[in-house]
C-alpha cells in the first residue's frame, strides 16, 4: 500500500498540470462561494440547520434524492388563489369566501377600504419580530401592501404550508420574520424573491 502512495506521489511530482488543475478548481470553488453571500450567512446560521435547504447547502453526493427543493408560487398566485390557502383567508360582506382581492377592495385605487372580514391574523403567526400597530389579516396584507416585506413572508409561509419540499419550512419562516438579519448582507424582499 505505501509503495502506491509513493508511486502516486512521484506521479503527480512529475506532472506539473496536475497542481495546476487542482488549485484552479480550488479557486472555482472559493470564487463561487464567495459570489453568493446569501447562501454562506444561511450556512452559518442554525435556523437553516434542518429541512430542505440545508440538504441542497450540505449537498451530500451519497444521497443524491436529499435536498431536492422546490421553489414556491409568487405572491401574485396567492393573491389571486385564496381558495387553495391552508388558513382562512376571510369572508366578503355576502359570507361567501373571497377568490380574489377585488372582492374584498372598494373605493379608488390608493385610497381602497378593506371590507372582507375575518381571516388568519398576521400576528397570530408572527409572534416574534416586527408587530403591527393594529392586527390585519394575511389576506388584506397580500392584497393591500402586495409589494411589502409582509406580504412576501406570509408568501413564503403559504408555500412552506402547502409544500414539504419548499425551499423553507414553516418554523424557518417564522424566525426570518423574528429576525430577518439571517439572511444579511441580502435583504429579507431579495431573499424571499430568490425562493420562488
Amino acid at each position: 500500500m505505501s509503495k502506491n502512495r509513493e508511486t502516486q506521489r512521484d506521479s503527480e511530482q512529475d506532472n506539473p498540470n496536475q497542481e495546476g488543475i487542482s488549485s484552479s478548481r480550488r479557486q472555482f470553488t472559493k470564487t463561487g462561494l464567495l459570489a453568493s453571500p446569501v447562501l454562506m450567512s444561511v450556512m452559518s446560521r442554525p435556523v437553516f440547520g434542518v429541512g430542505c435547504l440545508s440538504n441542497v447547502l450540505s449537498g451530500n453526493l451519497s444521497d443524491p434524492e436529499r435536498g431536492q427543493c422546490n421553489l414556491g408560487l409568487k405572491p401574485s398566485y396567492w393573491r389571486n388563489h385564496p381558495e387553495v390557502w391552508r388558513i382562512a383567508t376571510g369572508v366578503k360582506e355576502d359570507g361567501a369566501s373571497p377568490t380574489s382581492c377585488d372582492q374584498c377592495l372598494t373605493g379608488d385605487v390608493g385610497s381602497e377600504t378593506w371590507k372582507c372580514t375575518g381571516g388568519a391574523l398576521f400576528n397570530s403567526y408572527f409572534t416574534l419580530g416586527p408587530q403591527d400597530a393594529h392586527n390585519r389579516s394575511m389576506y388584506e396584507l397580500l392584497c393591500t401592501k402586495p409589494h411589502g416585506d409582509k406580504s412576501r413572508i406570509i408568501t413564503a409561509l403559504l408555500n412552506a404550508m402547502t409544500d414539504s419540499n419548499y425551499v423553507l419550512s414553516v418554523d424557518q419562516v417564522l424566525q426570518l420574520w423574528a429576525d430577518p438579519t439571517i439572511v444579511a448582507p441580502a435583504t429579507l424582499k431579495d431573499f424571499l424573491n430568490s425562493t420562488w
